[in-house]
């Protein structure tokens, strides 16, 4: 009678052995169905920032309709994605643009960094992408182009945004009609943004002389 009763136990012992075995190989077949059903929906969030519409509404779903030009690539050293959106304002009491450094955590996008409000317009200017040899990253540039122009003179802003140093290097155009000034910011520490800045207006306007301080226009 021992043995037998030994051998229910035994047998008893087994079973539940197999059945706690069937539950772990469950929770992992499970487990795996989830993790890969993640992976899948990574690479195809990954694939959606491909389309420029689709992270224009994701910058818009953050910051709001005021957004106007967004870039997505790689502006600092981290291996996220990274998006810049501009964003334009004109109230009664303030008025210009301002650069914001989005990055993806999880499935959204957050704001990391944003620039001053800065003066300028997206209406007519270029924006965009740029690369210079001396940078491992990308960085913006901003030209307001003939926007702030008329027939007598007017002034042209530009800027060349760095996310990664949290810089924005500026030059500023001021064409009083006979005299034409070029104001470059001081904090610029690379030759090749500054002879960028002087070269782009130059070439329209020869007889341009350098300003050591910046000059607002009274309109």
């Amino acid at each position: 009678m021992k043995f037998i009763h030994l051998l229910k136990k035994g047998l008893k012992l087994l079973l539940n052995k197999k059945i706690l075995s069937s539950f772990f190989l469950i929770l992992l077949f499970l487990s795996s169905c989830t993790e890969k059903k993640q992976d899948t929906n990574l690479v195809e969030l990954k694939n959606n920032y491909n389309n420029p519409s689709f992270v224009l509404g994701q910058a818009k779903s953050l910051l709001g309709n005021n957004v106007e030009q967004t870039f997505k690539g790689k502006f600092d050293r981290d291996t996220v994605i990274e998006v810049i959106a501009g964003t334009e304002i004109e109230s009664k009491t303030e008025w210009g643009i301002r650069f914001n450094f989005l990055k993806l955590e999880g499935s959204k996008l957050t704001s990391t960094w944003q620039t001053q409000l800065l003066p300028g317009s997206f209406k007519g200017s270029l924006c965009d992408k740029i690369k210079f040899p001396s940078f491992n990253h990308e960085l913006v540039y901003y030209n307001s182009k003939d926007f702030y122009l008329g027939s007598s003179g007017g002034e042209v802003f530009s800027y060349i945004i760095n996310f990664q140093d949290k810089k924005t290097y500026k030059a500023h155009l001021i064409n009083e009609g006979k005299q034409v000034s070029l104001y470059i910011s001081d904090n610029i520490n690379v030759s090749e943004i500054y002879n960028f800045f002087f070269s782009i207006f130059k070439r329209d306007y020869p007889n341009l002389r350098i300003v050591d301080k910046d000059i607002q226009l009274k309109y």
